[in-house]
Parts: C-alpha cells; structure tokens; sequence
C-alpha cells in the first residue's frame, strides 16, 4: 500500500512539472510598440488655459492662441500638466532626462523658435522611440496696446507746403489720398513696404467743391460742390459730374454695402434718399408729387461727417456717423441707420456718459468697439454700443503729440481679407495732418491684435 501511494504522489509530481511547463509557455507578455505622444498640457497661464495642438505628420506640438506677453516669466518654472504616453518620456541634450510631470520644468527654450525644444516618446517595449518638438508661441506685444508710427520715419511727407484752405484724406481701393485742393491730390499706396508719396493733377472737380464731402463708393470716389451738384472719380485724378444725381445734394454718407445715402434739398426741405447704382437717387415723390422721403431731423450733421460700419445683435449692417454741427457744444451726438433712408439720434440723454462735444469728431468701430475722438485731440472716447461712453485711461491713447496740432483728417482702411500675412495686414488708422495753416503731417496706428497672423 505505501508503494502504491508513492506512486500516486509521483504521478501528481509529475503531472504538477507538466502543467507549470504549459503555463509558462502560455504567459509570455507583448509590451506596446506605441510611441505617440497623445494628449499635451501645460499649467494655466494668468489662469487661462491654452490648448495645444499635436501635428502627429511632422511631430510638432504647439499651441494656435498665443501666450500672453509676459509669459516667460512665468513657462520659466511651469508643470506639464498633461503628457499622455503609453511607456515614458525624455528630454535633454546630449543626455536625455526621464520627464517627471511632477516637476516644474523651464520651457522656455521651447518660445517663439523655430528650433525648439526636443522631447522624445518611448514606448513600453522599450524599443520603438518618437522625437517631438515643442514650440510654445508668445505674443511679444501686448494685443490690446494702441501703437503709432510718425510716418516721416517711413518716408516723404505729401508735401512740405503749408496749405491755408481745407484738406481731405480718402482711401482709394488699397491707395490714401490726400487733396489739397480742387487741381492737386497726393497719393501713396497704403501697403507697408510701398510707402511713398507721390504728386498728382486733377482734373474736371470744380474750384467750389468742398473737399471734406468727398466720400469712397463701389471703388469710385464722389464728391459735392457748394452749388449741390455731384461729381465722381473712379481714379481719383479724373472728375466729371453726376448730372442724374441732380443738382439739389446736399451731403453724401458712406459706409453702406450697396449704396450710398444722402441729403437731398426738395422746395427748400432736406431729406434723405439712396443711391445703390452711383447715378440715381431712389424716386422721391409719388404720382401726386408728395414727397415720401424722410425728412432731415434738426440738429443731423451735415459738414465734415465721418461714419462707421457694425452690425446688430442679429447681423444686420448698420451705419454710425458724427459730423458738424454739433447739436451743442456739450456733446458730440452719434447718428444710425440700418438703410440709409432715416436715421436715428444714439444721444444719451439718461446718464452723464455722454461723448463730449469736439470739433472735427470722427468715429470708428474698430476691433469690436467704438471710438470717437476729435477737437483738440487729447483723448479718445470709447463705447461697446455707441451710447454710453468713457475716456480711454491705458492702451487705446492718442501721442501726447497731437494735443492742439491743429487741422486734421482722420480715416480707417480695413482689412479686407482677414486671413493674410500680417506683413500685408490694415486696418491701420490714418491721422493726416494739414490745410487750415497746419503743417503737414502723416502718423498711422493699429491696435497689435489687428496685427496678428491667425491660425487655421
């Protein structure tokens, strides 16, 4: 019997080597070959959360909204919040260094450069090995910083004659003119690295015109003279009149996509009335010879009038303009309009925010806020709806140089087409200096942001 059960003991033995041989055999473990980096995050920075995007083609992680400037004070020391990887990551050179996202690391080598800074993915097997490069983008101007350039640094001023009669400043397709006079217009293009003036003649615009009404329209320029007729230029050196236009036009308003507004004079009223063709006005009276356009209401610019485009809460385009007279002295009155065949008053008559009155006011809505400034050009006013309004204290500043330099006209060209290079960017505010005894002067400004390359 106990030679029986040893030989049952052995055979368990047995059996038990067998069966842990097969199990051996069956547990051999496959590491992941995955060396993708998956997810990457950085620490808030003045606790906003930048996102960072991983271009797996080309291994480069880097983020579109740029870092606030300053922010190398702060990426000097930060955490790497997120570093999704299957196995580990390194860094470092000519030794590379296991990341430990627990430690704050300095990035900075990694800003604004196009070498930037090296990380390489491991995967878990040990083998299969990734480099990524890390750019980190910072702005180096602070987007919300109103800068300005004297443009005599770029170039010739128009003209080193002192004019005594009225200036005006237009832009012309992607060129900025300015008329001294009825015979004689300088012109430069508008682009930053074609900045030179030059001199032209003028022809057919009548020694009556009156400069400051000349107005840009569907690429062709109009202007009124003071016997209310019309002329226009598609050049901006070769005027004939309008004769279809009439003459009873008393001021031209720009700012509409698809017509142009007026003032027209009818059996000595003022109205209002559209021109979507450059040629003809919208008919004015019905078949029993009333009018049935809408009066002029007291107190609506009629000299010197600057507009301004923005929209609705719904986006529907409206128009917004300044002008003299001033209804009083005490406030400078904002009009609108949705058609350009009535207008509003924007005055503010329930809070003591009103835009101060001031001589020569122009207006802009401009990086999503309106702007008005004028007079003596000491300050600037801003409001987010045209209404309530506050002088600018940091940023959005005029030079302390412009303070009572005297006769000016002020334009803003746009940008047309917002995904361009920022070196073929606009949306530059032109202040030209001139006519009325004033010395000739050019200075152009642009918030930074408007500046800025936009990425995809």
């Amino acid at each position: 019997m106990r030679i029986k059960f040893l030989s049952v003991i052995a055979s368990f033995l047995v059996m038990s080597v067998v069966i842990s041989s097969c199990l051996d055999s069956d547990n051999t473990y496959e590491f992941s070959s995955d060396a993708t980096l998956h997810a990457f995050a950085i620490d808030t920075i003045y606790g906003v959360d930048y996102t960072f995007t991983i271009d797996q083609l080309n291994r480069l992680i880097y983020n579109r909204d740029s870092l606030a400037i300053g922010a190398d004070t702060l990426i000097d020391s930060i955490l790497i919040t997120t570093m999704t990887v299957t196995g580990w990551v390194t860094s470092g050179s000519p030794t590379d260094t296991v990341v430990n996202t627990a430690n704050a690391m300095d990035l900075r080598p990694a800003m604004n450069t196009d070498n930037g800074m090296k990380f390489k993915v491991h995967a878990a097997d040990g083998i299969s090995v990734r480099e990524y490069t890390l750019k980190i983008n910072v702005h180096q101007q602070d987007p919300d910083s109103l800068v300005w350039t004297d443009m005599q640094t770029k170039g010739n001023v128009f003209s080193n004659a002192v004019n005594n009669g009225e200036q005006k400043a237009i832009i012309l397709k992607d060129e900025l003119w300015v008329y001294a006079s009825h015979t004689t217009a300088y012109k430069t293009s508008t682009a930053p690295d074609n900045y030179n003036w030059s001199e032209t003649s003028i022809t057919g615009l009548p020694a009556e015109t009156k400069l400051t009404s000349i107005i840009t329209y569907d690429n062709k320029l109009y202007a009124v003279t003071e016997s209310q007729k019309t002329f226009a230029s598609a050049n901006g050196s070769d005027w004939e009149e309008v004769a279809t236009l009439g003459d009873n036009v008393v001021a031209l308003i720009d700012g509409f996509t698809g017509r142009f507004s007026g003032i027209v004079e009818i059996a000595g009223e003022h109205y209002f009335n559209i021109c979507m063709d450059g040629e003809n006005w919208e008919k004015a009276t019905d078949e029993a010879g009333n009018v049935i356009l809408e009066k002029v209401p007291s107190g609506f610019p009629v000299e010197h009038i600057s507009t301004t485009r923005s929209y609705t809460g719904n986006g529907v385009e409206k128009v917004v303009l300044v002008g003299m007279p001033l209804t009083n002295e005490k406030e400078t009155e904002p009009w609108f309009s949705l058609d350009g065949k009535g207008w509003a008053s924007m005055a503010n008559t329930a809070y003591d925010t009103f835009c101060p009155g001031m001589e020569n006011p122009a207006i802009m809505y401009y990086g999503g806020t309106f702007y008005c400034f004028g007079g003596e050009l000491d300050a600037i006013y801003q409001s987010v709806a045209g209404i309530a309004w506050h002088k600018t204290e940091s940023k959005f500043l005029l030079p302390e140089s412009f303070n009572k330099k005297g006769a000016y006209s002020i334009i803003v060209e746009p940008t047309k087409d917002k995904t361009v290079a920022s070196a073929n960017k606009r949306d530059f505010i032109w202040v030209i200096f001139g006519g009325n005894g004033t010395k000739n002067e050019v200075w152009r400004g642009r918030l930074n942001r408007l500046g800025f390359e936009i990425q995809d």
